[in-house]
């Protein structure tokens, strides 16, 4: 709805970007119309029409400026194809757009479509583009998260957790938690808020690579490697992997310390008797074992590691469980590279992974 004339010329005054959208101002002396948040001297208001869209200025024979776009404005053709829509989209999935559907209601889907202006068709060819996932996928994962702090939080009936996340009936929201994290909600909270924390202990040791954290437990098992400057990551992949915990300083186990000084001392196969013990999915683990199983001095590729998985079309999530893999070196996805022979991305920096291969002997591009 076109908001009063007044209302239009204070909002065009102010240069307001909340009626950005809303109003289009045409300028009868110049023949041009605008946003409100145009950066143009603004006109006499006996020299101003307000319009509600810019279809409808472009039909009274008006042109676009070329300072402000208004053609691209929010919810006009031209921006359909931006970031902008995306970024408005994400912000409406946030508020819940894509939650459970209502009887006598549009699905869900099409009505976020019908609020941006687009079809549905036109929204996941956007989120494609900018995203490369799909907008259920990004509502889902916001549900899951959701869900997964209200599980943590207390004792809040499952039904519920599963009604306050988005989800239309429990037994969807127990197939689809269990699905990505690998545990049912009830084995969740039974981990995160029944059972005592878990004890670990953080040692730093000097290498020749950075400073490097160690995080054992009381078994003298090897959970969490990471270099300092990563310290609050660590904490972060150490709560997704284990819920809740306790963290003291202390001594490493000496049989991990003299691997680690055996490995940096050249002794490459030093790394393959730590003992190691980690959270995460079945599958991210499956992924970690196998990184364990190329050897010092040779690499692989994302696709490849997936293959030996016997999992081909998987490249993308072993690239993902890649990412966080909690015990860096030791389970050394160092040795994944692009399938071109980049270096590729690496969580402790590029120069880091480029000097672990070359101390292992790897043939580098």
């Amino acid at each position: 709805m076109l908001p009063p004339p007044a209302t239009c010329y204070a909002a065009l005054q102010a240069r307001d970007p909340a009626y950005d959208g809303r109003f289009f101002t045409a300028v009868k002396t110049t023949g041009i119309y605008c946003r409100p948040v145009c950066p143009a001297r603004t006109p006499k208001p006996e020299n101003c029409l307000f319009l509600p869209s810019a279809a409808a200025a472009e039909a009274a024979g008006y042109r676009a400026c070329k300072r402000c776009r208004p053609e691209a404005a929010p919810g006009s053709p031209a921006a359909l194809g931006s970031a902008a829509s995306v970024r408005r989209a994400l912000r409406l999935i946030d508020g819940g757009a894509l939650d459970g559907e209502q009887a006598g209601e549009a699905p869900p889907l099409q009505a976020l479509a019908g609020k941006l202006g687009v079809g549905d068709r036109q929204v996941r060819r956007l989120f494609a583009r900018h995203l490369g996932v799909s907008p259920v996928a990004v509502a889902q994962a916001r549900r899951l998260a959701l869900a997964a702090s209200l599980i943590d939080a207390g004792q809040m009936p499952m039904a519920q957790v599963a009604a306050e996340a988005g989800f239309g009936s429990i037994r969807r929201f127990n197939e689809v938690f269990a699905a990505v994290h690998g545990e049912s909600p009830a084995a969740r909270r039974k981990r995160t808020t029944g059972a005592s924390p878990m004890h670990l202990i953080l040692s730093r040791i000097a290498s020749p690579v950075a400073e490097i954290l160690l995080v054992t437990d009381e078994q003298g098992r090897l959970r969490a490697l990471d270099f300092h400057d990563f310290e609050e990551r660590l904490h972060r992949l150490l709560a997704r992997h284990y819920g809740s915990f306790t963290l003291a300083e202390g001594p490493a186990p000496a049989a991990i310390l003299a691997a680690l000084d055996a490995y940096f001392g050249g002794d490459l196969r030093a790394l393959d008797a730590i003992p190691i013990e980690t959270g995460g999915t079945a599958f991210q683990r499956d992924v970690w074992a196998a990184l364990r199983r190329i050897p010092a001095g040779a690499t692989t590729s994302y696709g490849a590691l997936a293959a030996s998985l016997g999992k081909p079309g998987a490249a993308r999530a072993v690239g993902l469980a890649n990412g966080l893999n909690p015990i860096g070196i030791v389970v050394p996805c160092h040795r994944v590279i692009g399938a071109s022979g980049a270096l590729t991305g690496y969580a402790g920096g590029i120069e880091r992974k480029r000097w672990l291969l070359a101390h292992e002997g790897a043939a580098l591009v």
